[in-house]
């Protein structure tokens, strides 16, 4: 996440502008801690109970002395029926109506005995499952839309590539029909415009073979999605709904339909979704009015300190008090309702460390109950001071989720913090960095390699290829063909670590921003996936989807335990600026016994003993693949192995 500031891992962040740059205060906040209203707990279902005989309203306003249901035919304008809602011991208000309400439209308001409830106010219920705006009203929607089952294949085995629904299918040459839509993502045989075999959208994901897709988030947030504005989604609202701004139509349940609808397509394709969801911070105090948790409970869901202030651990405004009961309870409540209704296939979480133990260790558990493949990592940081202990890195060990491995990723390219600082990739330090990394971090914070996310770039920060340009700017002897094998060389190193790989959507065709690293907030122009990208860089692309295949053929580079890669890898003494290493197959399901694996980070040719066996080349400086390669500038004689600079080189021997 990047909303306000250039946020990436720990340590000092930048401001962006970005207004309002400080939390809003809301007249007659509470400044009591604890909550009083935390002795209230309900396990009554909450939301708009539908049937067709009958729909049941139930809400959590636990320090209000009046509710109201606003009850509407039509999603804008129109006069409401108002009925009052009665007072449940649990802190729940709640009335039923008799007859068929489908397709029919409300709002609450809630009135108290201090400033912070404002009765003329009308919010959307906190368990909408469909809205027509972030600030509209709650649609009565029962939908039944097919999801295809989830693909099945053990979390260590995933391939995350992450994406964001506008910008992979908006640019015009894209072929894509409902450019932009959740829909465009469903659509097959696309293409670029002029060249029918430079497949786009969807096709692209099967070809490259990647299995997971991240989708950046799309439960509703509050860009104003009315007008076309350009959004992240790291501006939450309500979590339970889809996102207007993806649907063909936003006054009715398409924005339901249509986001099953994209599962469902992914799925047949044998490709998972990872949905990235902001459980941190909501954009009430940016938007300097209450939504529906502030106007419903104030003071409830949010984390403030003795003077009524906003804790503001997300550099976003607020940040969510999810170790409250019913907050708690309404965060598992929402991840259940996307893995139950929309059957998408894990989570990420932004700024995870913004999350209390407990409840991530409750969340995991129960989503693990429905199923325990579902893949759940997350941010290990925090933005700023928060008065809970940061779930960091370290934190997930044997708990069941991951965290990102910004180590193995600074160690690699540079600090993000300092653009024009080195890695591995640039000038073949930090070796012993890399060499945990490639471990799966086994030996820094994971407990298993499947805890680390391994990347290069994300939605975060520059792109891969932005970084290289600027870190190596200064120098005159390197030109991009030098920096196109460092990216080539980046991509070995990913997809052969133990670990689970992530790459950003574009960064296979060097993907750039032209520098910019915090675009949440730009035009299409600047963040759209140009695809003529891919038929510029048709060779880069060939070489990470032979990356990718080589991983998925291979058990080898992808262990699931620690106890496996200790006793499978075993690196070997190498000169300055390389890294090498033998794999051995602890699984007995590889085809291969053993696998020999070179990095070369220096600008020269390097030679290398390869220990004697019948060695096939299957990773070079050009090509990569599944099946064996010609050697090309790669030359292997009398176990001596010649590696040329920057490039790295993998030799399989088969059974």
């Amino acid at each position: 996440m990047l909303l306000p500031w250039l946020l990436a891992g720990p340590g000092p962040a930048q401001p962006k502008v970005y207004e309002p740059k400080k939390p809003v205060i809301l007249a007659g906040m509470s400044s009591q801690l604890p909550n009083p209203a935390d002795s209230l707990y309900s396990d009554l279902p909450l939301g708009a109970l539908y049937s067709a005989k009958s729909t049941t309203f139930r809400v959590f306003a636990p320090t209000a002395e009046r509710v109201q249901l606003n009850l509407y035919s039509t999603p804008v304008g129109g006069e409401a029926r108002r009925l009052p809602l009665e007072r449940n011991a649990d802190g729940t208000w709640e009335t039923s109506l008799a007859g068929d309400l489908q397709n029919h439209y409300y709002t609450y308001s809630a009135a108290g005995p201090t400033a912070d409830f404002h009765p003329e106010r009308e919010v959307p219920d906190p368990y909408s499952r469909c809205v027509t705006a972030c600030d509209g009203r709650t649609m009565i929607f029962h939908d039944q839309t097919p999801v295809a089952d989830r693909p099945k294949f053990p979390n260590e085995e995933a391939v995350v590539y992450e994406m964001h629904l506008r910008d992979f299918t908006i640019d015009p040459d894209s072929g894509v029909q409902r450019r932009g839509k959740y829909l465009g993502l469903t659509e097959a045989g696309t293409h670029l415009t002029g060249h029918p075999d430079i497949a786009t959208g969807l096709d692209h994901l099967s070809e490259l073979g990647v299995n997971t897709v991240q989708i950046m988030p799309f439960s509703e947030f509050a860009s104003d999605e009315a007008n076309d504005v350009y959004g992240w989604g790291y501006d939450p609202a309500l979590y339970q709904t889809p996102d207007g701004w993806y649907a063909s139509e936003r006054l009715d349940g398409s924005r339901v339909r249509e986001a099953k609808q994209m599962v469902d397509a992914l799925h047949k394709r044998g490709i998972r979704v990872v949905m990235d969801i902001v459980l941190n911070h909501t954009d009430d105090g940016l938007r300097q009015r209450a939504g529906a948790f502030e106007t419903l409970a104030p003071g409830y869901y949010y984390r403030r300190r003795p003077d009524g202030r906003y804790f503001d651990g997300a550099a976003c405004g607020n940040e969510i008090r999810s170790e409250a009961p019913m907050v708690r309870r309404f965060l598992k409540d929402t991840v259940k309702h996307w893995v139950q209704e929309y059957k998408v296939d894990g989570f990420r979480f932004d700024l995870m460390g913004l999350m209390d133990k407990q409840t991530a260790q409750d969340l995991v558990r129960e989503l693990h109950q429905i199923d325990p493949n579902l893949l759940l990592y997350g941010e290990p940081w925090a933005a700023g001071e928060t008065p809970i202990e940061v779930l960091g890195k370290g934190s997930q060990r044997n708990l069941s989720f991951g965290v990102f491995n910004d180590n193995f990723r600074d160690a690699l390219k540079g600090s993000v913090f300092q653009p024009r600082d080195q890695g591995f990739l640039q000038n073949g330090g930090q070796a012993e960095a890399i060499r945990r990394g490639i471990a799966g971090s086994i030996e820094d914070f994971a407990a298993h390699p499947v805890e680390s996310l391994n990347y290069m770039e994300c939605h975060d920060n520059h792109t891969l290829w932005d970084r290289l340009e600027l870190s190596t700017s200064h120098d005159a002897g390197i030109r991009d063909d030098d920096r196109k094998a460092m990216d080539r060389l980046a991509a070995a190193i990913l997809f052969t670590s133990q670990g689970i790989p992530f790459l950003q959507s574009g960064q296979e065709m060097l993907r750039t921003k032209h520098g910019e690293d915090n675009s949440y907030n730009k035009p299409d122009s600047l963040n759209m996936i140009r695809w003529r990208q891919k038929f510029e860089n048709r060779a880069m692309v060939e070489y990470y989807r032979g990356l990718i295949a080589l991983r998925k053929s291979h058990p080898m580079f992808r262990l699931a335990r620690a106890e496996e890669v200790r006793s499978a890898l075993k690196f070997q003494p190498s000169p300055a600026q390389t890294i090498a290493y033998l794999l051995t197959d602890p699984t007995g399901r590889d085809s291969w016994k053993r696998a020999q694996v070179f990095f070369n980070a220096s600008a020269r040719e390097q030679t290398l003993t390869v220990p004697a066996g019948d060695w096939n080349i299957y990773v070079s400086s050009q090509s990569a693949g599944p099946a064996p390669l010609k050697p090309s500038r790669v030359f292997l004689k009398n176990g001596r192995l010649r590696v040329p600079g920057r490039s790295a080189v993998v030799l399989g021997e088969s059974r």
